[in-house]
Formats: C-alpha cells, sequence, structure tokens
C-alpha cells in the first residue's frame, strides 16, 4: 500500500533458489487513494480502507469478474529443497555448535546468494580461532572470498595482512566482475573494522588496485574510487573528478562528491576548482523553460540522467523525477565537509565558489496584489467541481508564486523542506481537503511537521520546531525561514505540549480571486503540468 501516492501494488513473487524473484505492477490507482490497510475476506474479495489526517474515511471491495479459474493456488514446491538448505543453516545462526562448520562450509560455495550467505552467518558463530586458518588456505574462489568475508568481520587486526593476501589469490585475471566487486567490499569492511593497513601493505594493494582504476563498470569504480581514496592513492584526485565529469547520472555524479568530500591531500588548486565549481554549476533546465514556480520543466541533461529503475518508480507514481525535500540539505552538508579540508590559502582562492546559491526558485509575483478577500472554505464549497476542467494554467502558475508556497514546500523538483512534498498531494487528498489545507492550516498539522510550545516558570512562551534535545535545554526553531535557534533552560520550563498551530500562517491566499484560487487548486493537482487535464481547452 503506497499511501502517499494512492495506490496498491501486486508484487508476484516466483521461487529463484532458496528464495523467491519479483515483479511488482500498479494495481489500484486513485486520486485520492490514501490507503490504510486491507485484507482479503473469506469470499475472495479484497477490502481496502482510506483515509488518515482526518480525511474522509471509505472502505471498498475489489473483486473478479471473468471467466478464468480462481480457485486457490497450490504453493510452488519449487526451490523447497534449496530453502530446506537454508533453514538447516540458519539454525546454527543463533549457537556455538562444533558441527556447524563443516555443516556450513561446504555450501560456502554455493551459487545461491542467500545459501551461501547463510552459511558465513553460521561460521561466524563460532569461534574465530576454530576456522580463521580455514578460511586463509580455502582454494574454491567463491568460498574463498565468503569465508574472508567472515574473517573481515569478525576477524582480529592481527588478522588483517594474511586476509589481504589471501584475497589476492585470484586477483584480477582469474575473478569475474561480480567477484571483483565481492573482493574489494570485503576490503571495505576489512579497512572499516579493522583500521587501514600499514605503509608497506597498503602500498601493495595501491598497487594491485590501481591499474584498474578507472574500470569499464560503474558498480567496480563505485568500489574503487572508495579504497583508493582512503588509501590516499597518488591521482586518485584527478581520475575520480574525471569520471564525475563523465558519469552517466546525477546519481553517479553524487557518489563521486562523497567520496572526495574528505580528502586533503593530493589535490592542485585547479582541482580543487573542478570540485567545488559542480555545487554551483550542476545543470538546471536547459531547455529554455521556466523552473519553479515559473512552471516546470522536466528537461534532464545529460548530466541530469538518472537510472532507468530511478525514472520508472516516478513514472509509476504518475509524476517527473524529483530530487527529494531533503536533496538541497544534503548537498550544503556536503559542500561543508568539503570547506573543512581547505587550507586558509585554498579558502581565499576559492572564495566565489564556497558561498551559498539559492536552492529553489524565489521567483516574485508578476503582480502588485492587494487584499480581496479573507477566505473561508464555505466561499468555495459549491465550486470545487470547476476546478477540475478549463482552468488558466498561467493564472494558476502565478498564483502559486504570488502566495510563495515554494518557500516551504517541495514542489516537483524546487521548493524548501519545511513543510510537506505537495507535487502527488492530489493522491492522498481531495480537492476539497486541498482547499481546507490552504484555508485552515491548524485544522490537521501532520506530526511530522508539528511544533512545540514552551510554557516557561517566568510566563514567557517559545512556539517552534524542535530540533535538539539535551539534559540540560530544548533547542526551538521559532521561524524556520529564518533559522533562528532559542535555547530553553530545562529548569526554566513549567510545560511544554505539541502546538495546535500550524507552522504555516493563515491568510496567505487573502490577495487571490476566487478564479484565481480555483486556478491555483488546478495547479497544485496538477503537479504544475500544463498538459493535465483541468487546462485542456484553455
Amino acid at each position: 500500500m503506497d499511501w502517499s501516492y494512492g495506490r496498491i501494488l501486486a508484487v508476484h513473487l516466483s521461487p529463484n533458489g532458496s528464495s523467491y524473484a519479483g515483479t511488482y505492477e500498479n494495481f489500484v490507482v486513485g486520486k485520492p487513494l490514501n490507503v490504510t490497510d486491507l485484507e482479503f475476506g473469506q469470499d475472495g474479495a479484497m477490502y481496502f480502507t482510506i483515509g488518515g489526517r482526518r480525511t474522509q474515511g471509505g472502505l471498498y471491495r475489489v473483486s473478479y469478474t471473468g471467466s478464468q479459474k480462481t480457485d486457490a493456488v497450490a504453493q510452488d514446491k519449487k526451490g523447497a529443497a534449496d530453502r530446506a538448505i537454508r533453514h538447516q543453516l540458519e539454525a546454527f545462526q543463533t549457537k556455538t555448535d562444533p558441527a556447524a562448520l563443516d555443516a556450513a562450509w561446504t555450501h560456502l560455495d554455493s551459487p545461491d546468494h542467500f545459501i551461501r550467505y547463510a552459511a558465513r552467518i553460521a561460521i561466524e558463530r563460532q569461534p574465530v580461532e576454530d576456522w580463521q586458518k580455514r578460511a586463509l588456505e580455502e582454494t574454491r574462489k567463491r568460498a574463498s572470498l565468503t569465508a574472508l568475508l567472515a574473517l573481515a568481520r569478525m576477524g582480529s587486526r592481527e588478522s588483517q595482512d594474511d586476509l589481504l593476501e589471501a584475497l589476492g589469490k585470484h586477483w584480477p585475471d582469474d575473478l569475474d566482475e561480480n567477484q571483483k566487486v565481492e573482493t574489494l567490499r570485503v576490503c571495505e569492511v576489512s579497512f572499516a573494522r579493522m583500521g587501514k593497513p600499514g605503509d608497506s601493505v597498503g602500498a601493495d594493494v595501491i598497487k594491485s588496485l590501481q591499474p584498474l582504476y578507472p574500470a569499464k563498470s560503474w558498480r567496480l569504480n563505485r568500489e574503487l574510487s572508495q579504497l583508493l581514496i582512503a588509501l590516499d592513492a597518488p591521482g586518485v584526485v584527478k581520475t575520480t573528478l574525471d569520471l564525475r565529469d563523465a558519469a552517466a547520472t546525477q546519481e553517479e555524479q553524487v557518489h563521486y562528491m562523497v567520496a572526495l568530500r574528505n580528502v586533503k591531500s593530493g589535490w592542485s588548486l585547479d582541482e580543487r576548482r573542478r570540485y567545488f565549481a559542480w555545487f554551483r554549476d550542476r545543470p538546471k533546465n536547459e531547455d529554455g523553460g521556466a523552473t519553479y514556480p515559473g512552471g516546470p520543466s522536466y528537461f534532464i541533461s545529460r548530466n541530469r540522467k538518472h537510472s532507468d529503475q530511478m525514472v520508472q518508480w516516478f513514472k509509476d507514481v504518475g509524476r517527473e523525477y524529483g530530487d527529494g525535500a531533503s536533496f538541497a540539505n544534503f548537498l550544503k552538508n556536503l559542500r561543508k565537509a568539503a570547506v573543512e579540508t581547505l587550507s586558509d590559502t585554498e579558502k581565499s582562492e576559492l572564495a566565489p565558489l564556497l558561498t551559498d546559491t539559492p536552492t529553489a526558485a524565489s521567483k516574485r509575483p508578476q503582480k502588485e496584489r492587494k487584499f480581496v478577500r479573507e477566505w473561508k472554505s464555505a466561499d468555495f464549497l459549491a465550486d470545487l467541481d470547476a476546478a477540475g476542467k478549463n482552468r488558466n494554467f498561467e493564472s494558476g502558475r502565478e498564483a502559486f508564486a504570488a502566495t510563495q508556497c515554494l518557500a516551504c514546500h517541495r514542489f516537483g523538483n524546487e521548493g524548501g523542506p519545511i513543510g510537506p512534498d505537495i507535487t502527488a498531494v492530489a493522491s492522498r487528498f481531495s480537492r476539497k481537503d486541498i482547499l481546507e489545507s490552504i484555508l485552515e492550516p491548524s485544522k490537521v498539522v501532520s506530526d511530522q511537521y508539528q511544533n512545540i510550545t514552551v510554557i516557561k516558570k517566568d510566563g514567557d512562551d517559545v512556539t517552534g520546531r524542535l530540533i535538539e534535545v539535551t539534559d540540560a535545554k530544548l533547542v526551538i526553531v521559532p521561524n524556520q525561514l529564518t533559522g533562528e535557534k532559542v535555547e530553553v533552560k530545562k529548569s526554566d520550563i513549567q510545560s511544554r505540549a505539541a502546538s495546535k498551530l500550524s507552522p504555516m500562517p493563515e491568510g496567505l491566499v487573502n490577495t487571490l480571486t476566487k478564479e484565481e484560487m480555483l486556478d491555483l487548486i488546478a495547479y497544485i493537482e496538477s503537479g504544475g503540468r500544463k498538459s493535465h487535464a483541468a487546462f485542456r481547452g484553455n
């Protein structure tokens, strides 16, 4: 069930070794269809309920009419033997048992991922000294990698050099790509749990990895970049920046930026400029279309592409790709971490690249607006159907800008993270609910965005978003647009409670006419798409 995007998914499972593979599809989709629960009745029908956030609830039945057989399907016995082996191995994972090693060791070479990992965890449950030598001497490639992963997870720092030497037995020519990736990940686990290897061994690891970097495969480059950066390999900064610039998707670019964020040495000043210029020059909408709130433009440039799976997920929920409400803050924190690695001289030289840039469109209304009326929900209830047809897209877009919705709300790929994302609000709320949330924001306040009110012993009070609690104080942000923080000592507090008032102020739309309000509702319902049915014929 997907409450946010108004859908129920059907997942079709098929046995695959000791586990299952699955495909999925939208089964029931509605606007709104804020699904809260479902159950199957003895009559074979599916029943589901909708509601939440004080919206109108409902109970629905989905039943089949057609000519196909509807008899209960017997469980597919395919894979039953593999699942039995897996269950036997999992029984060793909760206890120390001398029989576990021999029972599990043969399955370290299983082609079935889940059986192989069940065997590894059973072995990890046993004393390391009982199997460390056996792991180091294992010759079967797949079994060796699995056993060495167990040793990387459970072994001591003193075993690391032997582990890395054993890991290099087949590297790289005797391994396929999956095994190469697994080898690199065993290295990563070893470095994370045992620490970076000494200079001599570290140099040997660099020597063995560097000829492969860059690889033709994104999967390999992802792991190689992390390892070579962790080892301070010479030239790794330039190679990684080159890979970033040639990356096929935004997700790959972000990976390389994250991987480089803590590197302190090995940079030229030009490479530093290349790194930080990315934050400023990240591709925007390059087709000449405006960004929110001037209307969405879903053009994706060469460097703004996304994986097919990522794009398809958004298509499945009826919207275009969006970065997400927290993405801008993630980038801000990423840049902050990278700035902390700079010398004072570098900070001075790079100063123009280190300042904040806007993360959301800040277009102002195209005309000066005056007070029209203090609108109430009752003023629109008889006209809500009119918001679904023959609306004016430009008017709705301008109304959206006039009310400064993007200051707090994510809409498409723009806006702030203070309030909920409203791109797909029509998937979970009716037109009446949307109207009320605009005109009566305090009627329903999600606990995710709820403020608190603190009453102090001296009679003063503070209302805002609680962002930090310590033994001695509370830290509250009264106005999230300014970010100003207020600290309140716990010893000064008389009481505190959830605020009944929404952070969203009332009266934001009192400068709009009734027709502009209906255009605004249509614009929000459309997710900012001019092709939406509400704007056809106008």
